[in-house]
């Protein structure tokens, strides 16, 4: 006789539509337990997909011939991404090579004497390194000042651009190899774990004094400064103080792991994933606010999830499993309801208790994506614009109070402006302009400009974070050679909220970007989300896939 187990999902982004779609399909075939799946999302859409936008990509104003950009925009790396891209692969999705080209650049704020300025300081032409990077044209000012001069001005000015590039371009390359080597998995000191990022840029810098007279001192605080913080706030969305918090270990493994390989991104968008990971799913839940989690009436062993619809309140009821797939932001409010409607002497409570006080441990940044069509936000000179765009203030530079600060489309200035030059589709009309997708844009579009702007929220990990990420993730059998997230993952002690320990109620389940031993990206997701459900609701369920999911 089939025993129904049934399961709500709190959160529809990629872990929680993972976890839906692991869920859904049908477990061994000796079970005897068939998973009830209800997906439940506050917004109208889904949420891996409710911040994208749609534009005209054709002369047609029909909805299916729309432009559907993502919001944020969602790109993938070889060796970072396995899990996904593994994922992807079994649901069907088409995914191409998008080897990123890159500008950095430093952003000058105007003053009495001189316009803005947004001046390349490294072009880096993607292929994974092997296309190279380029003379940023600030470098090659002083050649093009030359024109009408005689031949000798002008060849010597020449020669001189190009011995500066080629000495800069060693010191860059002498910079990248350290950090290479810092990065090998097996090399590296166990101090490096609990190592923050702006810790490990102070014990790495070279001190010895051929550095000082080579100037690799000078070389590496630069690099460090104007290559991999503005890197790393740009893949984080984080600001630059939340980088120099950050441990350094995940970011030693994201250099190691991504060296040499591709980027990707989904062929048709995010819709597409969306669409594929639900295809089974019958009890969608949108437009549903979950109030308050208690446990239920008839069974208190059982939970009952409270929700605000367009339509009113509304009691989904008996509940084995809850899968909180949210940002510990916002699971935390709804496990508190859950908390404060247990006995004070009841297990359970206790278990809940502990699950708060690890959540309570994860910070969150916000972040601004605006679409829109301003030329401006790119480098000055068109030769330094790339696929990719980083942008950060001239530390340099003077800076008056309130200049640069929160507004409707902007953030403060210790974040990096990424623009990134979209790739339109076939039949784009050519009387539109091109269209650019900024994420976290310190200065603002212009006016009329703008096409859509999405407030986010991202988890920033911190050592503190990673010292809590112990309750929900752990990694087994990982290997010497290995990054901290090649090993097999395992759950924390504290998932299930006792589940796996006899302690009566439902299990309740925690996955997301965070729960992961990573920077906080969607390989997370999918590997926090696949871990839950196997490791978690399966086990108490004592039920098996038959093969792997991918």
């Amino acid at each position: 006789m089939t025993r129904q187990v049934k399961v709500a999902v709190v959160g529809s982004g990629l872990a929680g539509l993972t976890a839906t779609y692991l869920l859904s399909k049908p477990v061994g075939e000796d079970s005897d337990v068939e998973f009830d799946v209800h997906l439940f999302e506050k917004a109208p859409m889904l949420g891996m997909d409710c911040s994208s936008v749609s534009l005209p990509a054709s002369d047609s104003e029909a909805l299916e011939d729309a432009w559907r950009v993502d919001v944020p925009m969602r790109s993938f790396q070889g060796g970072y991404y396995s899990q996904l891209i593994a994922l992807y692969a079994r649901l069907g999705v088409a995914f191409r090579e998008a080897d990123f080209s890159y500008s950095f650049s430093l952003l000058t704020p105007p003053s009495p004497t001189q316009q803005r300025q947004i001046n390349a300081t490294m072009i880096y032409n993607g292929l994974s390194g092997r296309a190279g990077i380029s003379m940023p044209s600030i470098l090659d000012e002083p050649y093009r000042l030359t024109k009408g001069k005689g031949l000798i001005t002008r060849a010597f000015t020449r020669v001189w651009t190009i011995g500066l590039f080629v000495f800069l371009t060693l010191h860059l390359l002498l910079c990248y190899v350290r950090t290479l080597y810092h990065a090998l998995p097996f090399l590296r000191p166990k101090v490096v774990e609990k190592m923050s990022f702006e810790e490990w840029a102070r014990w790495t810098m070279p001190r010895r004094t051929l550095a000082r007279w080579t100037g690799i001192d000078f070389a590496w605080k630069d690099y460090v400064e104007t290559v991999l913080i503005p890197l790393f706030s740009a893949v984080c969305t984080a600001p630059k103080e939340d980088v120099l918090q950050h441990p350094v270990e995940e970011f030693l493994d994201y250099i190691w792991l991504t060296f040499g390989t591709h980027h990707y991104v989904a062929i048709n968008g995010v819709r597409d994933v969306v669409a594929r990971l639900t295809a089974t799913t019958k009890n969608i839940h949108l437009s549903s606010t979950i109030t308050s989690i208690t446990p239920d009436t008839k069974n208190p062993h059982l939970t009952n999830i409270h929700c605000d619809t367009p339509d009113g309140s509304r009691v989904h009821t008996g509940f084995h499993h809850i899968v909180v797939a949210t940002q510990a932001t916002r699971a935390i409010p709804l496990l508190t309801s859950y908390r404060d409607a247990l006995p004070y002497t009841n297990p359970k409570r206790q278990a809940i208790e502990a699950q708060l006080r690890c959540l309570q441990a994860f910070k969150y940044c916000s972040a601004i994506v605006v679409n829109h069509t301003d030329p401006t936000m790119l480098p000055d000179d068109p030769r330094d614009r790339r696929d990719l765009n980083l942008i950060c203030l001239d530390q340099d530079a003077p800076l008056e109070k309130g200049e640069f600060d929160w507004s409707a489309t902007t953030v403060p200035p210790s974040y990096t402006m990424a623009t990134h030059v979209l790739r339109p589709p076939r039949g784009y009309p050519t009387n539109l302009p091109p269209v650019y997708q900024t994420t976290n844009p310190v200065i603002p579009p212009e006016e009329g400009s703008i096409l859509s702007v999405a407030k986010l929220e991202r988890a920033v990990l911190t050592v503190s974070a990673k010292e809590a990420l112990k309750g929900l993730y752990q990694e087994v059998n990982r290997k010497w050679w290995q990054c901290a997230t090649e090993g097999t993952p395992g759950l924390g002690e504290l998932q299930g909220a006792g589940r796996l320990e006899d302690v009566q109620g439902s299990g309740i389940w925690i996955c997301g970007s965070y729960v992961y031993a990573g920077i906080p990206l969607l390989e997370g997701c999918v590997v926090s989300a696949r871990t839950v459900i196997e490791q978690g609701v399966y086990a108490a369920e004592g039920v098996s896939s038959t093969s792997p999911p991918w």
